[in-house]
């Protein structure tokens, strides 16, 4: 039996001074809400001497992620498919 899920992909970078720092990725799945949000160091001296930067693209990137679940929890709900609809 095949299942299928249907998921939202982000992708974003961290640039200092034109350079590739990070890069982040996240998978919001659209049935269930639930994401996984991934990053990784590219350039580690940059990164070092750059973390406070970095990290806020991290915190930008993560409220970007949440804008995309809430959306998705908005939509759900107008359309009568959240939790509380279904146990009705």
């Amino acid at each position: 039996m095949l299942k299928t899920s249907k998921s939202i992909t982000l992708s974003g970078q961290s640039f200092v001074n034109g350079t590739q720092v990070s890069n982040f990725s996240a998978n919001v799945n659209s049935d269930s809400g639930s994401s996984n949000i991934n990053s990784s160091v590219i350039n580690q001296d940059l990164y070092d001497a750059n973390k406070k930067e970095v990290r806020q693209d991290l915190a930008d990137f993560t409220t970007k992620v949440y804008d995309v679940e809430d959306q998705l929890d908005s939509e759900s709900s107008t359309d009568g498919t959240d939790d509380a609809t279904k146990a009705e």
